[in-house]
């Protein structure tokens, strides 16, 4: 009897510690989990913002039209001319009644004249916003580029960066590669307050390096790893634009479709995504025939168009 109580006890202590190693496995796999997709949302806030600056560069809106917003300001009289005209009448008939009484009188015309001043200088203004759709096309808009506009940007990009660092530190994300980005982010931000464009899109580039380097640790989605390596041979191609290396463009457009076209007998994308995954080829192809064709327009044309179509994915 004594012997089976022992045999029982450790048959109990074996089943608890099986249990509480099963869930402080699960736990942390939980937690591993939750940091993994936290960093995943941080790339992903990373490539859109940097994807931003690239198209500041050269003015270009996403999508086809953008809203406008003017202000409307109303300055309008207060309309007391009745009542003002009715003091009068009033001041009158106590005239004829009371024309004995000078005080009275007085009094009327002193009141007359307060209203008169009032509402001569009473005015009421209104302060409002009128909305407007306008073209927002590539060769309808001017390729100023919005310098405050890129400065704010960046701000709002730093004042994440601590904490995205600890992230990819807590992945064990190479410490090099974070340091680098870090470096890089400061080199575009020297760039970007001197307002040189091609020093700035030739630091974006070196920026947008470790976005798919950053996200071949993090990242289990093969589609959006292969998106982000297309993309930073497409901003290869798009910096070189205003130095007009052709040359150097479609090695950078042929690589982008080497690597992209890896997706067109992936079995394991989702079916749903196909059809998005051939427009997007197609369009990578009409963009080598851009190079090709060496126009400036129709590359950015093209390059809008197929950005839209894989950020999409």
């Amino acid at each position: 009897m004594k012997k089976f109580k022992i045999i029982s006890y450790i048959v109990l202590l074996i089943v608890l510690v099986v249990l509480a190693l099963t869930v402080y496995t699960s736990a942390t796999q939980n937690n591993e989990d939750d940091e993994k997709q936290k960093v995943v949302s941080e790339i992903r806030y990373l490539d859109t913002k940097l994807v931003d600056l690239f198209n500041n560069m050269n003015n270009i809106e996403t999508r086809n039209y953008q809203i406008s917003t003017t202000k409307i300001e109303e300055s309008r009289a207060a309309e007391n001319s009745g009542s003002g005209s009715s003091s009068s009448e009033g001041g009158e008939n106590s005239s004829d009644s009371n024309s004995d009484s000078g005080s009275n009188s007085s009094s009327n015309s002193d009141s007359s004249s307060t209203q008169d001043s009032s509402s001569n200088n009473t005015q009421t203004e209104n302060t409002g916003e009128s909305y407007e759709m306008k073209a927002s096309g590539i060769l309808t808009s001017n390729r100023d580029i919005d310098w405050t506009s890129c400065k704010n940007e960046l701000e709002l990009i730093y004042t994440s960066m601590s904490t995205i660092t600890l992230d990819l530190y807590s992945l064990n994300v190479g410490q090099e590669d974070i340091l680098n980005f870090n470096q890089q982010m400061d080199n575009l931000t020297a760039s970007i307050e001197e307002e040189n464009k091609q020093v700035v899109l030739d630091n974006l580039v070196n920026l947008y390096t470790y976005i798919p380097k950053f996200a071949q640790t993090t990242v289990d989605d093969t589609l959006y790893k292969t998106v982000l390596e297309t993309k930073l041979n497409i901003f290869n191609a798009y910096a070189k634009l205003d130095t007009g290396d052709w040359d150097g463009m479609n090695t950078n457009i042929t690589d982008a479709i080497t690597t992209y076209s890896s997706l067109l007998t992936n079995a394991e994308i989702e079916a749903n995504k196909q059809s998005g995954i051939n427009k997007g080829y197609v369009m990578l192809n009409e963009l080598k025939n851009a190079v090709t064709s060496q126009n400036s327009s129709v590359f950015l044309i093209k390059y809008k168009n197929l950005l839209e179509e894989i950020n999409n994915l």
